[in-house]
């Protein structure tokens, strides 16, 4: 039988996925466009709503991350045998914390009001297309 704390299990599944070199973007790695999009808007952090009806609140070049890591979400809790109304709120964080800091985080709200959270930091440089290679997909 699925409980509900076996969402902090799926925190770490999903955060470890989003912190990965093969998180991309359009064929490039996302974060480094996510350090981009922050430091040329002047932002600080940067939300990626993971729940379908916050969908729409999502910055356009970025709904196909939030896409995939909503899609991502619900697979494994399907893989748990959890109901997809136990999580009433989900998101992704990318916030930057020093020059090349940065820290992501993903936040689980449960339908009980219990929070489930995982977090870690990371050097993420400025998204380069001379330097990087892109992913053919």
């Amino acid at each position: 039988m699925a409980m509900r704390t076996e969402l902090q299990g799926i925190c770490h599944d999903m955060l470890s996925a989003f912190c990965s070199r093969n998180n991309d973007l359009s064929g490039y790695w996302a974060l480094g466009q996510f350090k981009n999009w922050l430091e040329d808007n002047g932002a600080n952090t940067l939300i990626i709503p993971l729940t379908s009806k916050a969908n729409t609140e999502a910055i356009p070049q970025f709904l196909e991350v939030s896409n995939r890591f909503t899609t991502m979400l619900h697979a494994l809790m399907a893989n748990h045998q959890m109901q997809s109304d136990w999580v009433l709120d989900a998101r992704l964080s990318f916030e930057l914390t020093a020059a090349n800091r940065v820290q992501c985080s993903i936040s689980l709200v449960s339908d009980l009001g219990r929070s489930f959270e995982a977090r870690c930091k990371l050097l993420v440089r400025r998204h380069d297309r001379c330097r990087e290679l892109r992913r053919a997909t």
